[in-house]
């Protein structure tokens, strides 16, 4: 039996499938990284000479075992990445400005609180790419989540400004508190502090170099041994951050409040850096039961 060729239709594609196929898939919707300038003075000079540097501090983890950068598996996003969500060497504590013609406007790094995040500024999402990110935590959506810090920096115009600069970049770096091997020997080298300001800086690098908070608190608690009153000397709410879950910070605020209010028998008042060190935890309900604790041993 011959088929006659000529008789048969040809395939062709209908023009709604053919658009389909060759239309761009659309990325999902991004937060616009443009952030408004704060209002600046008549001599400031233009608004093209201010910059905004963005990290992103990223984390993995959930609500019943809590987030931490550790976890962060082999095709996450780096713990802190760029405004790209590409990866960086560098965070917000050892971020540098690209050249001395710099100088930084915003005396430290801040959260960056608008649009959707939760109350410590954070985004959750299913994964890092190609999920959309929503400020409030949603079981089985909230596998990851990530911060965005902002810090505003401008270019210095005046010659002496830059001039002044460079020699501020160029004096020495102060002599290191501990050795980087491990946080046992870093403990172990904490000395007697000549200025509380000196002791903050020193504790805190120490504190940072540590390769987990168990080791962290190890560290800390040989500070509060070794270095007189040093409870209310060394304490702020960027020592607090230095340690990377939710119950260990509990565990260093309750001994901290233990050691300020030992000897003050029922009359307790919180100050208020010990309000914001309690309004800094992830969970409204470890402040609750931190107030509550000292409430009924007191």
């Amino acid at each position: 039996m011959t088929v006659d060729h000529s008789q048969q239709r040809p395939f062709r594609v209908s023009k709604s499938f053919r658009e389909l196929i060759r239309k761009p898939r659309q990325q999902k919707h991004q937060h616009d990284l443009t952030l408004p300038l704060p209002s600046l003075p008549d001599d400031a000079g233009s608004p093209d000479d201010y910059v905004y540097d963005i990290l992103y501090e990223c984390q993995r983890g959930s609500w019943m075992v809590g987030y931490s950068s550790k976890t962060l598996l082999q095709f996450d996003a780096s713990p802190w990445c760029d405004a790209n969500m590409e990866y960086t060497p560098m965070d917000t504590k050892t971020y540098q400005l690209p050249d001395p013609t710099w100088q930084w406007v915003s005396k430290e790094w801040m959260v960056d609180m608008s649009n959707d995040v939760d109350e410590a500024g954070w985004q959750y999402s299913l994964k890092f790419h190609g999920a959309v990110w929503h400020g409030n935590y949603k079981h089985f959506r909230s596998f990851v989540r990530r911060r965005r810090w902002i810090r505003l920096r401008r270019r210095l115009s005046d010659p002496e400004e830059t001039k002044k600069q460079i020699q501020k970049q160029q004096k020495p770096n102060r002599v290191k508190l501990v050795d980087d091997d491990t946080a046992i020997a870093a403990a172990s080298s904490i000395s007697k502090p000549s200025s509380s300001e000196t002791s903050q800086e020193d504790l805190i690098y120490t504190l940072t170099k540590c390769r987990m908070d168990r080791e962290r608190l190890v560290v800390f608690e040989k500070a509060l041994s070794t270095i007189p009153n040093a409870s209310k000397r060394l304490f702020s709410l960027k020592l607090l951050n230095s340690f990377d879950f939710e119950r260990t910070k509990c565990i260093v605020l309750r001994r901290v409040l233990e050691l300020r209010y030992v000897s003050h028998g029922s009359s307790i008042q919180l100050t208020a850096e010990e309000k914001q060190l309690l309004q800094s935890l992830g969970f409204y309900s470890d402040m609750q039961n931190i107030l509550k604790e000292y409430e009924k041993s007191h």
